[in-house]
């Protein structure tokens, strides 16, 4: 009896561990975005992925900073072309719009994301999903959990304090 209401007791926790909907990345880059040259500093972000969990997805927002070659983030240049009384942010987001199906891939980009004039990498800190249900989840990237959502990239120690 002890084995059997363990067992469904197992089972239903690791049922309810798997049952949101989870995304792996395997791509999450910064591309040069003006073919023509016109806009030298302009980056695209690309990305690929896949739905892991088993529910359909309706948002998924990928928060991310551009890192320099020293590991600092620095601020997209888009801000003072754009409004000069916009304080410029170290942080981007870039907001995926499904529906996304469960254990389907999908790639997708962001023309214009980025502006900057030196070598940046996309590093993503933080992913929010919205099932198509309307419930939400929030998933922090740590150092331990990178490989799981972004197997593609290595962990940076990303220094938000300096830098430009």
């Amino acid at each position: 009896m002890k084995k059997i209401l363990f067992t469904l007791i197992a089972t239903l926790f690791l049922s309810v561990g798997t049952s949101f909907g989870q995304v792996k990345f395997s791509k999450f880059t910064f591309k040069k975005d003006s073919p023509m040259g016109m806009y030298p500093t302009r980056k695209m972000t690309d990305t690929k992925f896949e739905v892991t969990g088993d529910r359909a997805l309706k948002y998924i927002h990928v928060f991310y900073y551009g890192v320099n070659q020293v590991n600092d983030a620095v601020s997209s240049d888009i801000y003072g072309a754009v409004n000069a009384n916009v304080e410029p942010t170290k942080y981007r987001m870039i907001n995926l719009t499904g529906p996304f199906e469960p254990r389907k891939k999908y790639s997708r980009w962001a023309s214009g994301s980025f502006f900057y004039k030196l070598k940046v990498t996309a590093f993503p800190f933080k992913i929010e999903l919205k099932y198509m249900d309307g419930e939400e989840e929030v998933i922090d990237i740590t150092k331990e959990n990178l490989t799981k959502f972004f197997p593609c990239l290595k962990w940076i120690d990303v220094n938000v304090e300096d830098g430009f």
